[in-house]
């Protein structure tokens, strides 16, 4: 397989529970499996047909949710994709991942919840060529099978991807709208991937979930897959750019004589100004590079390839500062075979205090001689280790000498303003850096910090405005709700002004209202509430409490006679500056069906 799906014989499920009756509730689920199915609708994307694309949400029992599945199972030939949010149990007896229901219950699992052994079975049987299957629940590797990963390995063409092990748990962060697993995979299908292909693989999916939930300091995810499929088109990528409006930057092009070790290599003490100008160069074709990029997980692995072709170090790490105060590898090149057994595990704090407090201080940096070092081999701190015999000469590099670039934000000197340390090995000239060297190193450290800050501030103000934006979304929604709900209420309504100059004047009423009072809105605003009070009821109004008071008035009608209401207020209060207008809900208790329960006054 070498195409993307082909959207006419794909089928799709995402099945959402977020409301139960005895655990608790995850609201985010449900949106979090709506949104997501959105976007595998959206032709930008995916663009599968709506009827191929069935959307289960609140399933009240383990069928309603394996039968959606089973039957877009045997109807997909191309690709067959299954989304579950919701609780993860585990059946006490067999270890199993079990997905929760509306009336499923931590004491009896086995018959209240949805094994994923049937889901795994449904998707077996299915002909369809790629399998995708997508949990965000607790201890959902569990779906890979307890102590028998083969259960899962047997189905052919399938493609597994979990939001956290099989003994940790998957989280929504406070106040967002979506979990953390899929709130993540959302906005990388929406954003897209900078200088990826035109197509995102589920590796690639993969890859940047894992180091983009990492570094929030958020449950890992896990992944399966069979037969190749990581590779394979998955899902178009909506930042693909063609190359030639948006070249990536090649750093492989660059001739080795121009990296910052041979630049310098063969110069002697009396060509000073031509070793600087030489760097300078270097410099700022290397900063011309990382500027571009856009994204933080872009702009950090533009980094470390520059340290790589441009500063003639062979191996080089970032490891960026969490919020937690740990540090995270979180770019590598040089080694594919390092990076993928670095790359995403975290050092403490405490131990890199320790690393960049120790050894030879060169400027900013912090040079570790092996000789020195020894003590750190088995700290917990990343490290990639390859063995050498001694060196012949007192600057020979040992593959074990370590020399870190620490970055600071803007101003910040000392360890609790740092962002993130550089990290490089193996000078391709053997050597340890000179003068010229170390200066490189240090100002490109200086320039990748600031090109770091400003990726975390882009990306926080991308958050930010999106958070925003669903925040202002929720509130007209809140809002048009409120509307409909007071303009189209079988009982009269009106809104009158709390404070101000005129406290009382109505601001606004319903239709119910004007037809009880036989007066048009208009001619309703002109007055306050206490000028339709009968005259004998208007202390009765005043005694009233705004808050959650009730009474029954008379209120004039436009034929200057009365009608008998049963009146309550309300404070509609402003975040800002307090209460400042009155709910006043009105209903006629002359009716019919009022007369005949008993209520209104008595004659």
């Amino acid at each position: 397989m070498t195409a993307p799906p082909d959207p006419d014989a794909s089928r799709a499920v995402f099945i959402g529970a977020g409301a139960y009756e005895t655990l608790s509730n995850l609201p985010a689920v449900e949106r979090s499996a709506m949104t997501l199915a959105e976007a595998f609708t959206r032709s930008e994307i995916l663009g599968l047909p709506l009827e191929h694309c069935h959307t289960v949400i609140n399933p009240q029992t383990p069928r309603q949710l394996s039968k959606p599945v089973a039957e877009a199972a045997q109807e997909a030939t191309d690709a067959l994709i299954v989304y579950y949010a919701g609780h993860g149990l585990i059946e006490p007896r067999t270890g199993q991942l079990c997905l929760a229901v509306a009336d499923s219950d931590r004491v009896s699992v086995h018959d209240t919840a949805a094994p994923f052994e049937w889901i795994r079975r449904s998707i077996e049987h299915s002909p369809a060529a790629r399998k995708v299957v997508i949990v965000d629940c607790c201890y959902s590797a569990r779906a890979f099978g307890v102590q028998a990963a083969e259960a899962a390995l047997e189905v052919e063409g399938t493609y597994l991807l979990v939001a956290s092990a099989e003994n940790s748990v998957a989280l929504t962060p406070p106040g967002e709208q979506y979990t953390a697993f899929t709130g993540e995979l959302i906005r990388l299908i929406d954003n897209g991937v900078l200088e990826g292909a035109e197509f995102l693989d589920l590796d690639t999916i993969y890859n940047r979930l894992h180091l983009e939930l990492r570094l929030k300091g958020m449950p890992e995810p896990h992944r399966l897959c069979r037969d190749g499929l990581g590779g394979v088109p998955f899902l178009r990528n909506r930042a693909y750019r063609p190359p030639a409006a948006a070249p990536k930057p090649n750093f492989s092009v660059w001739p080795v004589d121009q990296s910052a070790g041979e630049a310098t290599a063969g110069a002697t003490e009396s060509e000073p100004y031509v070793r600087l100008a030489t760097l300078r160069s270097l410099l700022d074709q290397l900063i011309q590079q990382v500027a571009p990029a856009q994204s933080l997980a872009d702009t950090l692995q533009t980094v470390i390839d520059g340290i790589v072709a441009g500063l003639g170090y062979e191996l080089a790490a970032l490891n960026l500062v969490r919020p937690d105060g740990d540090l995270v590898v979180a770019a590598l090149a040089g080694n594919q075979a390092a990076e993928a057994l670095i790359t995403g595990r975290v050092g403490s704090r405490a131990s890199w205090k320790r690393r960049l407090s120790m050894g030879e201080s060169w400027g900013t940096l912090r040079f570790i001689p092996y000789t020195e070092g020894w003590v750190l081999d088995n700290d917990d701190v990343p490290q990639w280790f390859t063995e050498a015999p001694e060196p012949l000469h007192a600057d020979q590099w040992h593959p074990n000498d370590r020399l870190f670039a620490p970055m600071y934000s803007a101003g910040g000197t000392d360890f609790d303003d740092l962002i993130g340390v550089i990290s490089v090995e193996r000078p391709r000239n053997g050597r340890r850096p000179g003068a010229w060297g170390r200066e490189a190193l240090q100002v490109y450290a200086a320039h990748a910090a600031v090109a770091i800050s400003n990726a975390q501030l882009r990306a926080n103000m991308q958050h930010a405005l999106a958070r925003v934006e669903r925040e202002q979304h929720a509130l007209r929604a809140s809002e048009e709700s409120f509307r409909q709900a007071f303009e189209y209420a079988p009982s009269g309504m009106a809104i009158a002004e709390l404070t101000g100059e005129e406290p009382g004047r109505i601001l606004r009423t319903n239709a119910a209202l004007c037809r009880m009072l036989d007066e048009s809105a208009t001619e309703l605003r002109r007055h306050s509430f206490s000028d339709l009070v009968h005259p004998e009821d208007i202390e009765t109004l005043l005694r009233t409490s705004a808050e959650g008071g009730r009474a029954e008035i008379r209120l004039r009608r436009n034929d200057r006679t009365y009608v008998w209401v049963s009146m309550r207020n309300s404070v509609v209060a402003d975040s800002a500056s307090g209460p400042h207008s009155l709910l006043i809900h009105v209903q006629d208790l002359e009716e019919p069906h009022f007369r005949a329960e008993g209520a209104g006054p008595d004659w």
